[in-house]
């Protein structure tokens, strides 16, 4: 029983419930400024919401600066044909951007040249090949929209549109990218919530969906559409949020509780589905985007729901930033004039009071959905806000957003630019040459960890992370338990049972151990630049070693050898459970701790 007992608990300790604090910057970028910058790529993230490719640029004097460029969400970016090969370490590429406001190693990437000189914007489209499809029109589906027709239904047995399907929206050239909608007239109330706002609320910057509107097309993710008679299930590709409506009556529970989807209900109207959403929390129509808090001068005074949501520049270059106190949003012509007023929107929250009504009706052909709502908060909104907007249907698959917001890799966020100085300026103290080189080789190092098939299979595909940690797990619950049961048992627990009767529990133990081993080392690929600074992984790692000694030290002299226990076998089980635990709490707090 007692051996149970121990393996029951220590499984309960070591199921893993790591929690990852993301954070971003927005008025991130000087998007008034345009710099040149060339290197030869040491690595590439595709990852959301924001890939990177980082480079090493030779400056003036000689010395080396690794530098690093934002593209456009990794969803997007394989969607439209971009992968890991085109940024291959070691080859050379030029980029024109923006800089980083804080950050002089970062960039906002507006147009990238590679070493085969293919030029690309960041709306760019490439073939299987390598070839460049398209350059702005945003249009990254693989099928005409012809082919699609001749394959789908219009009209299901049922006798209601078919909405079913893979649903993007198509950014049309010299367009805003996102959908267009009226201004947030504040009240009283809803002035007063979003007083003092900062960046640091904005959903996004926690890799947390903002609302049922925005996140619908925002970034032009592919979203699923799944359509039965009684229900209707949307999963957004934008932080994968997910909504039910429900067609058959379905009533609110009484204990519902409030959430960023709120509850939804629907009927169709002829050919059109009409649905209303309540149960939200309070939550963000339009989230703060830095700058001045509660949107002061300089930023949008509306709250449009149109426009780039996140804050970072539009995806057409400028150099134009006479009359803003805050740099434009250039997403026109390229003088930046057919774009909308500079900066990001005011911030405009919702209530629990809010009420969104949707209306969702498809083109002649079937290939176009359009979605009309209107948005009714009587607490927040002196009047209803309306707009509209448009989705593909697409063959591209749908792709679970798996959010590593990579913004504050390198203090972007932090409003000290002294925070942010590249590796070869001197912030402190005078470093050593050596020193630098020796840095820059372990950096080196971890950066192929994580660019291996073992790191990529870990953060960058839906099923990696999840089995090998829950091998993981298992591995440490089954090492950590037997240990345990060990330890314990010298320490005078269950003493009906002989000692040395315990001993082939070892074994068990050591093929745990050998689990553990290798998911870990495949997790550490993962993250390894990561972890490998991180102070309490580092002290796990030790506490692991020393318990692991401990325990096969108490086996060797004791549980191998004799019934009889001593002083000195009870001193070493406690300083082994000691080492066990501890290991334990150092595991949980890696999540935490930088």
């Amino acid at each position: 029983m007692w051996n149970l007992r121990c393996l029951c608990v220590l499984v309960a300790l070591i199921i893993p419930n790591v929690a990852f604090a993301h954070h971003g910057s927005s008025g991130q970028f000087e998007t008034n400024k345009t710099i040149e910058l060339a290197g030869d790529i040491t690595r590439v993230r595709l990852v959301n919401p924001h890939a990177y490719v980082y480079f090493d640029a030779t400056n003036d004097d000689g010395s080396v600066t690794n530098m690093r460029c934002e593209l456009q969400s990794g969803s997007l970016l394989k969607r439209r044909g971009w992968n890991t090969e085109q940024f291959k370490t070691g080859s050379a590429i030029t980029i024109l951007g923006s800089p980083d406001r804080n950050d002089p190693t970062t960039c906002y990437m507006q147009q990238i040249t590679f070493e085969n000189g293919i030029t690309a914007t960041r709306n760019s489209v490439f073939n299987d090949d390598g070839s460049l499809v398209v350059s702005d029109d945003g249009n990254a589906s693989s099928q005409t929209q012809s082919e699609i027709v001749e394959q789908r239904p219009i009209i299901r047995t049922d006798g209601t549109p078919n909405i079913e399907g893979n649903w993007a929206m198509v950014r049309k050239e010299g367009s805003r990218p996102g959908g267009g909608g009226s201004f947030a007239q504040l009240t009283e109330a809803g002035a007063l919530a979003v007083e003092g706002a900062t960046q640091d609320e904005n959903p996004r910057y926690q890799c947390e969906p903002t609302n049922i509107i925005m996140d619908w097309w925002f970034d032009l993710m592919v979203n699923r559409i799944e359509q039965s008679s009684t229900q209707i299930n949307l999963t957004y590709g934008f932080m994968s949020l997910e909504r039910t409506i429900y067609l058959d009556g379905t009533a609110m529970p009484e204990n519902y509780e409030p959430n960023r989807a709120g509850f939804s209900t629907g009927v169709w109207e002829g050919n059109t589905l009409v649905v209303t959403t309540t149960g939200f929390d309070e939550g963000w129509l339009m989230a703060p985007m830095g700058g001045n808090p509660g949107g002061g001068p300089g930023g949008r005074p509306d709250g449009k729901l149109g426009g780039n949501a996140d804050g970072k520049p539009g995806d057409a270059s400028s150099e134009n930033a006479q009359d803003n106190a805050r740099p434009p949003r250039p997403e026109g012509a390229p003088d930046g004039r057919n774009g909308p007023p500079g900066g990001p929107p005011s911030p405009a929250k919702n209530s629990s009071e809010l009420v969104i009504v949707e209306r969702f009706s498809l083109n002649e052909d079937g290939t176009v959905l359009k979605r009309e709502y209107t948005i009714t908060d009587p607490l927040y909104l002196k009047a209803p806000m309306t707009g509209s907007d448009e989705v593909t249907i697409t063959q591209d698959s749908y792709q679970p957003y798996d959010c590593d917001d990579l913004t504050a890799e390198r203090g972007s966020g932090n409003l000290d630019p002294s925070a942010t100085k590249p590796n070869n300026e001197a912030t402190g103290n005078d470093v050593s040459k050596s020193g630098k080189v020796n840095s820059q080789s372990v950096m080196s190092t971890l950066y192929k960890l994580e660019d291996s098939k073992v790191g990529q299979t870990i953060s960058s595909t839906q099923w990696g992370y999840p089995i090998v940690l829950s091998l993981h797990a298992i591995g440490m619950a089954t090492m950590v338990g037997i240990a345990l049961m060990l330890t314990l048992r010298v320490l005078g627990f269950a003493s009906v049972i002989p000692v040395t009767a315990m001993a082939s529990y070892w074994n068990v133990a050591l093929i745990g151990f050998g689990i553990n081993l290798v998911s870990g080392v495949a997790l550490f690929c993962g993250n390894a630049s990561e972890l490998y600074f991180n102070w309490a992984f580092r002290i796990k790692i030790l506490l692991v070693i020393a318990g692991l000694v401990l325990t096969w030290w108490l086996v060797t002299i004791c549980i191998k050898q004799t019934d009889k226990i001593s002083t000195k076998h009870k001193k070493l089980a406690a300083i082994g459970i000691v080492s066990w635990v501890a290991a334990i709490i150092a595991g949980r707090l890696i999540g935490y701790m930088s």
